[in-house]
Formats: structure tokens, C-alpha cells, sequence
């Protein structure tokens, strides 16, 4: 069964990430655990019900885009290697680079909706470096793979778009690391000494606007808003390529070592044939002369054929309804 939607797999990445981040911030904001303007997007995954939200939203979001950057990279493969006969290379090394990396921060994610804050934080902080780094650093390979390979299989318009807007995630990932460790716009005391840090409130940083720290926590915040939302976007616009493809389920084999018991007792087969008028109809007739009429599994070792059971009843006393066996 072929699957023509694949470009739906990183919308609902995106749309599942989206939708943690608001719910968890609407939901904080409303019970007040959180201030509106302007908190971390963790803070509305720190404490519930607003953290059960946010965990599952964001761990679907995190199942999908390992979906797409696996998606991605068969999307090379079947481009260059199907299309174009290039069946090995340096770019498919880069792609499983990139692959693993895209797996790497995928996890990352999900150690962040599962990881509390509050409960255990070094987790949750392996989890979000995993998650932003590796986000900024595979939409990077990505964005020099596609310039590097000719033919292209992405148009210049959307890397030079993807480009511009992680441009802004890196920009804004520097940011946050800067605020969030050196805090350089702390208001410092007439005597030029940093004032003390203010507590945090169940775990969650809670700055009234008078604060020397609120100018450098509302800096830090906004840049984490916009490096989240920034890298979302360019995992959106991989939706743009899977317009092209399409994608079948997985298949699945029987063991050729693996033989079933094979049925005994009263058996028969069926042959259907056509008339000359071109109307099917069935007649029966021996297993050796169905044999060769139709692929047969093995049993036992040995050829076998399709068959039924007669005489069998079920509970209402009527005949059992043939059943197929291999």
C-alpha cells in the first residue's frame, strides 16, 4: 500500500512541537505558575497538569521528526541512486551522518518532555543541548549538502531560505548561552557589585520588572523562544521535497526455515477456471492437479498446496467457514 502523503510527516512534526510549547505556556500562564511575559519553554512543561500536556505533544513531536530526517535521508538515496545511477559516494556517508545526528537530537526532545526541570534537571539540560545543538548542526549539513550536490535535488529559493533562518537559530542559540551563563545585562549596584540572584519559585524563574536580573532573563528567554521556533520552521519546509516521493509500507517474509504443521483428514482444493463467455467458475479436483496451477507454500520441506477443512462445525451446529491454511 503506497503512502503519497509523506510531506504531512514533517508538518506534524512541527505542528505537534508548536502545539507543546503553547499548550504548556496557555496552560502555566492561566494557573499562574508561570509569568506571561516571558518564561522558558520548559517552564510550561515543569510542574502538571501542564507538564502531562506538554511531555506528550512533544514526545510525538519528537517520534515524527525522527520520522523526517529519515525520511531525508532516503530521499537522497532514492534521488541520486534510482534516478541518476550514483549508487555510492561521499554524500550518502554525509547523509548517515546527518541521519544519526537528526536521530541524536530527535531524543534529545524527548528526554526534555520527559525529563521535569524540577524533578531531574541534569537530564533535562543533556536533553535540551542534545536538542538544540544537534538541531542547529543537522539543519547545517543539510543546507551544504544540498548546495553541494549537483544535480540539486533542492531548488536555491528554499536553501537560501534555510540558510536565512538558521542563521537566526544559530544567532539565537549564541545569544542564550551568553545570557544564560556570562548575564550580561544584570543591572549591577551603585557600588558595582553584582546583586544577588533572586530565588526561584517551585523551581521556575519568576522575575518581577524591577529586578536587576529580569532585562538579562527576558533576553535569554526570547532568544530560546526564537531558536525553537526557528529550527520548527526549517524542519517544516523539508515538506516541500516529500511532495515528490511517496513511500510503501514494510513488507513482511515469511522464514524459509519455518514450517507450519501441516493439516490432516479430509481435504480438498479448489481450481477455478473460466468459460468461454469469460465467467469464472469453480470445480474440484485433486491436489496434484491444482498443483500445478498455483504457487504453493512449503510444509514440512516439501511442496504443499492451499487447503480447507470439511466436515468441522461450529457452535450454532452449521458448517465451519473454509479456512485458508498454509
Amino acid at each position: 500500500m503506497a503512502f503519497q502523503h509523506l510531506w504531512l510527516i514533517p508538518i506534524l512534526s512541527t505542528g505537534f512541537a508548536f502545539a507543546a510549547f503553547i499548550a504548556g505556556y496557555a496552560i502555566a500562564v492561566g494557573n499562574g505558575t508561570e509569568n506571561a511575559w516571558l518564561s522558558y519553554i520548559s517552564d510550561g512543561g515543569a510542574h502538571p497538569p501542564e507538564s502531562c500536556i506538554f511531555g506528550q505533544l512533544l514526545n510525538i513531536g519528537a517520534l515524527f521528526t525522527a520520522i523526517t530526517v529519515y525520511l531525508r535521508h532516503r530521499q537522497y538515496v532514492v534521488y541520486y541512486k534510482y534516478k541518476f545511477h550514483v549508487y555510492d559516494g561521499w554524500w550518502r556517508t554525509c547523509s548517515l551522518v546527518l541521519l544519526w545526528l537528526g536521530w541524536l537530537l530527535s531524543f534529545g526532545v524527548s528526554m526534555v518532555a520527559n525529563f521535569q526541570e524540577t524533578s531531574v534537571a541534569v537530564c533535562h539540560f543533556l536533553g535540551a543541548m542534545m536538542a538544540f545543538f544537534g538541531g542547529v548542526i543537522y539543519i547545517w549539513g543539510q543546507i551544504m549538502l544540498s548546495y553541494a550536490i549537483v544535480p540539486a535535488m533542492t531548488p536555491l529559493w528554499l536553501n537560501h531560505i534555510r540558510v536565512l533562518v538558521n542563521s537566526i537559530a544559530t544567532a539565537a542559540l549564541a545569544l542564550h548561552l551568553i545570557c544564560e551563563w556570562a548575564q550580561p545585562f544584570v543591572k549591577y549596584d551603585d557600588n558595582g557589585h553584582k546583586p544577588t540572584e533572586p530565588p526561584k519559585v517551585d523551581g521556575i524563574t519568576k522575575l518581577d520588572p524591577s529586578s536587576p536580573y529580569y532585562t538579562n532573563h527576558l533576553i535569554t528567554t526570547i532568544a530560546e523562544w526564537t531558536l525553537a521556533i526557528a529550527m520548527e520552521l526549517v524542519v517544516l519546509t523539508f515538506a516541500w521535497e516529500l511532495r515528490n516521493f511517496e513511500s510503501h509500507m514494510p513488507r513482511m517474509y515469511f522464514k524459509d526455515e519455518v514450517y507450519p504443521v501441516p493439516i490432516t483428514g479430509n481435504t480438498i482444493t479448489h481450481k477455478t477456471s473460466v468459460l468461454g463467455n469469460g465467467f469464472p467458475f469453480n470445480s474440484n479436483e485433486s491436489a496434484s492437479t491444482v498443483s500445478a496451477q498455483i504457487p504453493r507454500p512449503k510444509i514440512n520441506g516439501q511442496d504443499g498446496t492451499y487447503v480447507h477443512e470439511r466436515g468441522r462445525s461450529n457452535e450454532s451446529g452449521g458448517e465451519r467457514r473454509n479456512e485458508y491454511v498454509y
